[in-house]
């Protein structure tokens, strides 16, 4: 179950980093308030691997360090894909079936809690550590939990603010893999 007020917290902090932020920074790219607010996903709590994975120290989750359709070292290679809710639950299994990623064919789509615990509350547009997620877009990134009060919605973030939210499963958005990390 979704711990409401946690998901009202988050997006009225994304909200107040939004609002705080100067306007030609917000444009142009990531602002981050290091001065007035603590590291809540710092680049010491992530092991980059080699093949393109991320380990979370502190969940012990692995995930891609690039959105999906996205590729390199920098994530700068390919566009990041934009899916349709049912598109990216179906695309997962394709992944996996043909070799998945980095020795691994147990990648699904993260559930709202696993995304959200990749927010930067010090930075907007984008709200996550660029240092250990290169490239990554101020884009909304579908997880895997519907929204139970209404059949046609689903969770996604919205990685320009860090907010939590849900939308209709027909407007595409990116996706973002994880998978159980290993013992």
């Amino acid at each position: 179950m979704i711990d409401c007020r946690m998901i009202g917290m988050v997006q009225k902090a994304g909200l107040l980093l939004l609002l705080l932020a100067p306007v030609s920074q917000a444009q142009t790219g990531q602002h981050c308030k290091t001065e007035h607010i603590a590291a809540t996903a710092p680049s010491s709590r992530y092991r980059q691997q080699d093949d393109g994975s991320i380990v979370d120290t502190e969940t012990g989750l692995m995930w891609r360090a690039c959105l999906e359709g996205a590729a390199g070292k920098a994530c700068d290679e390919g566009e990041p894909l934009e899916l349709t809710w049912a598109e990216a639950l179906a695309y997962v299994p394709t992944v996996n079936s043909e070799g998945g990623f980095a020795g691994h064919t147990d990648w699904r789509l993260p559930n709202i809690r696993e995304l959200g615990t990749l927010i930067e509350l010090q930075c907007v547009g984008p709200a996550i550590n660029l240092a250990v997620f290169p490239n990554a877009a101020s884009a909304d990134v579908w997880s895997s939990s519907p929204a139970h009060f209404h059949t046609h919605y689903s969770w996604h973030v919205d990685f320009e603010t860090g907010a939590f939210t849900y939308g209709e499963r027909t407007k595409p958005k990116a996706v973002r893999l994880v998978r159980d990390g290993d013992s």
